[in-house]
């Protein structure tokens, strides 16, 4: 039996309402310019807003409308309402570590499903069946 790869992925703090200002067909310019108002001490940038909308592209999660289909300011209203106390909680911790190199805080990850059977099946595979029994 075949299953399909899980992905693991990383999901930031921003990533949440990143994803909510793209599918309202804002471009990532704006929505780092949002992210900033929501988290004004972040580094994330239009380039990061990119890659993430890239990405959610190729996984089929985002389909981006023609044309922006609300104002920056009214975005940017919404935005503020959709930060989660989780996230919130990650971004007060990155900002607030003494050390900026530290990027463990600065994501979470997604939960895997993991197939038991398919890791199994792998070691069986793997065995070697010329060994002799003791």
């Amino acid at each position: 039996m075949v299953r399909k790869k899980v992905l693991r992925r990383k999901h930031c703090y921003w990533h949440q309402i990143a994803k909510a200002m793209l599918e309202l067909g804002l471009k990532p310019t704006i929505v780092g310019h949002i992210i900033k108002d929501v988290f004004p001490e972040t580094e994330i940038n239009g380039r990061h807003i990119g890659a993430f909308k890239r990405r959610l592209i190729k996984d089929g999660e985002l389909t981006v409308p023609d044309k922006a289909t609300m104002k920056r300011n009214e975005a940017s209203q919404l935005a503020k309402g959709l930060v989660s106390t989780e996230d919130l909680f990650i971004y007060k911790c990155m900002v607030g570590s003494t050390k900026r190199t530290l990027k463990c805080f600065e994501f979470k990850f997604k939960g895997e499903e993991k197939d038991v059977l398919m890791e199994v099946d792998k070691w069986l595979l793997n065995m070697d069946h010329t060994e002799p029994k003791a």
